[in-house]
């Protein structure tokens, strides 16, 4: 029972820590007139669908290799939030940006909605399917409904946040300087030796 609560709390952590910047998306695109609440919604719960599968693929691809070899599997979010900790310091880079991008490429249906999310999901796939190779097979059906609900949480959060400008705001300004340590702390977890490990 330990285990399980463990994998559901690190694969919130996770996909929570790496998904605030698709919370902006969620918002803008709900206020968008091209898409609305609904397509929103279930194009982000189609890309979460996706992007599990490919950490899923990419997981078993991993479990291919040497059991003493997967924790350094924990390097790649590593990598990713160390990137993210030197973008942080040395680029100021507006998200408003991603936002715009994503909306300029939308054709207003619920697969374009699925794609823009997806192509902001590289972190999460990045962290997620070494932590699902790190992890016993049992465990993984816990860790998706984990990131499914998270995803839930994440829509009704950016719903919420659309009557509230300044809680908009702030997400947009916070974010970028949480993610960096998360994925950090995620990458260390998986390099440590921990009760949900494969080993």
């Amino acid at each position: 029972m330990e285990d399980i609560v463990l994998a559901l709390s690190v694969s919130f952590v996770a996909f929570l820590s790496t998904s605030i910047d698709n919370l902006f998306l969620l918002v803008t695109l709900s206020l968008h007139p091209k898409y609305g609440t609904g397509k929103v919604r279930a194009g982000y719960l189609l890309a979460i669908v996706l992007m599990l599968v490919v950490c899923v693929i990419l997981a078993q691809s991993a479990q291919l290799m040497p059991t003493k070899l997967i924790p350094y599997i924990g390097l790649i979010p590593l990598g990713i939030g160390l990137y993210e900790l030197y973008q942080l310091l040395f680029n100021k880079e507006d998200s408003s940006t991603i936002a715009h991008e994503g909306l300029t490429t939308g054709k207003g249906t619920v697969w374009a909605i699925a794609v823009i999310m997806l192509t902001h999901s590289w972190d999460s796939i990045g962290v997620l399917a070494p932590l699902f190779a790190d992890t016993r097979t049992t465990l993984l059906p816990w860790m998706a409904v984990s990131v499914l609900t998270t995803g839930a949480l994440l829509i009704l959060t950016g719903q919420w946040a659309v009557s509230h400008p300044k809680t908009r705001q702030i997400l947009a300004k916070v974010a970028p300087k949480i993610l960096p340590f998360l994925l950090i702390g995620v990458g260390i977890y998986i390099l440590t030796n921990t009760p949900t490990d494969v080993t």
